[in-house]
């Protein structure tokens, strides 16, 4: 069976020079495809109003022309968000063999599981990316088989935090 190939093993066997498969063309890179003269400003999206309805409609208008938005005033504390990042920090630096015990397998139609993003693309060209994605509500769809027990404490940030369930109730309100 052909190993699969990870992001970080490419990387690292680079030499510090990106191979030619996932250089983009001139036309998409950021310096040629940004707009000057124009201050563009991410979508803010405020989880505070109580108007449901218009937060639902700011959200709607901001994913169709954006594609992306930032929310605020979600009540996740900072703390919550900084230990969220360093447990995926710290599975990321992981030996690959320990994250491939996590993998989603390669004819899996789910998101769920550690892999990689390397499909060719636009021009035979590769995308750059590693990832780890769980579902994490209704409790009967979570999958624990993907959830790392190394970092230890990487399952504690989601299953101690009331406010996972407070984001899911937000997001449960607007049919996420």
């Amino acid at each position: 069976m052909e190993k699969t190939q990870r992001v970080q093993n490419v990387a690292s066997l680079s030499n510090e020079t990106i191979p030619a498969e996932f250089v983009r063309s001139e036309k998409e890179q950021p310096g040629n495809s940004t707009v000057r003269g124009t201050q563009l400003e991410v979508p803010l999206i405020d989880f505070s109003n109580p108007n449901e309805e218009k937060v639902l409609r700011e959200i709607i208008d901001a994913s169709c022309k954006w594609g992306m938005f930032q929310i605020v005033n979600h009540e996740i504390p900072p703390e919550l968000i900084t230990k969220l990042q360093s447990v995926g920090k710290t599975f990321f630096e992981l030996p690959q063999e320990e994250k491939e015990q996590y993998a989603k397998p390669p004819d899996s139609k789910s998101i769920e599981g550690y892999g990689s993003k390397l499909a060719k693309d636009i021009d035979n060209k590769r995308g750059w990316v590693d990832h780890l994605f769980h579902k994490i509500w209704p409790p009967s769809d979570v999958n624990y088989r993907f959830w790392p027990k190394n970092p230890p404490s990487y399952r504690l940030p989601y299953a101690c935090s009331k406010n996972t369930f407070m984001y899911i109730d937000v997001s449960n309100k607007f049919n996420f």
